[in-house]
């Protein structure tokens, strides 16, 4: 293949894969903004809030990709900086997979019902909706571990309204409550929410080092090259 054709070919490449990744980039940040807009954010620690990093992640990667779209055909001196922001992000990429694929579902769990646990000093007789009633009415639950939970929290046992099947419902009558515990639930949550949040930063570091490479070609050659003067 003549050498105008294979850096044209490189550079179509280079397009395609820079569209993928400013889509990725995308829901990267439309992931981030579900988790950070949900009860989850309130309920774990700052640590294991992925969302928040998916957001900043996201961002970046539009960014970046959108002034790689910019730079690329003319061979802007602009577009080496791009290219070590590339490397950085491939570098930050890694680092984060293995920070967040490490125990982190435990640490979740464990942030979760922490919080829940002070969540759960529970007054009947206060007027308007608790965070607590909030969480199990959305998820569909009852207690952190157990519905149980809530005879430990009262003198007298107790199980609030929220935990109701239908409103209104008979909470002493435990055949109209939920049995789901909340910690559960809520996991169920984080786990979907987390894989595909995993799942897309997996396929942005695979793409990333194709993608300076082709841009490190296209770099060399495209001073020299007929098709792009």
């Amino acid at each position: 293949m003549e050498p105008g054709r294979c850096t044209f070919c490189c550079a179509i490449i280079h397009l395609f894969i820079n569209v993928l990744l400013l889509i990725l980039g995308m829901c990267l940040l439309g992931f981030g903004l579900a988790e950070e807009t949900t009860q989850l954010s309130a309920l774990i620690s700052e640590e294991t809030r992925i969302g928040s990093v998916a957001v900043v992640i996201g961002v970046i990667l539009i960014v970046v990709t959108t002034l790689n779209c910019c730079f690329t055909i003319d061979g802007s001196s602009v577009f080496y900086y791009i290219v070590s922001f590339l490397v950085l992000l491939f570098t930050a990429m890694v680092a984060l997979l293995i920070k967040y694929g490490v125990d982190c579902g435990t640490k979740v769990r464990s942030d979760i019902r922490a919080s829940m646990r002070q969540m759960m000093h529970y007054d009947p007789e206060s007027p308007g909706k608790t965070g607590m009633d909030f969480i199990q009415q959305m998820f569909q639950c009852c207690g952190v571990d157990s519905y149980r939970d809530w005879y430990n929290v009262t003198e007298n046992p107790y199980i609030p309204e929220s935990c109701c099947i239908k409103p209104e419902c008979d909470t002493f009558n435990l055949q109209k409550i939920q049995h789901e515990d909340c910690v559960t639930n809520m996991m169920k949550s984080v786990n979907s929410l987390f894989t595909r949040i995993t799942a897309v930063g997996i396929t942005i570091t695979i793409l990333l080092p194709i993608q300076i490479a082709i841009v490190i070609f296209i770099i060399r050659c495209v001073k020299y090259d007929p098709v792009f003067q």
